[in-house]
């Protein structure tokens, strides 16, 4: 019956100590995935017009390669994920010394409405998106559109009036004249 106690007792602190030294190293790192290319999102026509924002979460499987395996919605607004989707499945990337066949890689789109000045002529209004903003090390993509306008057209012509409209019934117009 002693025997036994003195095996226990002497395994009991070798269990521990192989736990300590398990628990001091680190789990092997299997790669570093870096972005390197990324296809700018394009902010959906119908988010803007219904002024959606929000981030979609999106985790992408990436090869040795670099190449994007799969791309997979982790959450967002359904009227934004296929914009945040297209671009993590179009961009590309460099894994480095990565060990694994597909590493997985997380990125958040930050979708956002930007206002802008009204323009003083329809001429001048330009209806391109700002370019998207990327932080890579917090991996985050920042995707701005303009906040909807309408461009009148009337409102930039100069009216002037001629002498004659000073009486109002001589200035409408007649079919027939």
């Amino acid at each position: 019956m002693k025997l036994r106690l003195v095996v226990l007792i002497l395994l009991v602190p070798s269990a521990v100590h192989l736990a300590a030294q398990s628990a001091e190293r680190p789990d092997k790192v299997t790669g570093r995935v870096e972005l390197t290319k990324l296809v700018d999102p394009i902010y959906p026509r119908l988010a803007l017009q219904a002024r959606i924002t929000g981030d979609v979460d999106v985790t992408i499987a990436i090869r040795r390669d670099g190449s994007v395996e799969s791309a997979r919605l982790v959450d967002g607004h359904p009227m934004l994920t296929e914009a945040a989707l297209d671009s993590a499945r179009q961009s590309q990337f460099e894994c480095r010394g990565c060990t694994e066949a597909v590493t997985s890689y997380e990125m958040k789109y930050k979708f956002r409405i930007t206002s802008r000045g009204y323009p003083r002529d329809c001429d001048s209004f330009n209806d391109q998106a700002p370019v998207p903003e990327l932080d890579p090390s917090r991996h985050e993509v920042a995707v701005s559109g303009w906040a909807q306008m309408i461009c009148d057209p009337s409102s930039s012509i100069l009216k002037i009036r001629s002498p004659k409209c000073l009486y109002l019934w001589r200035c409408s117009t007649r079919s027939g004249d």
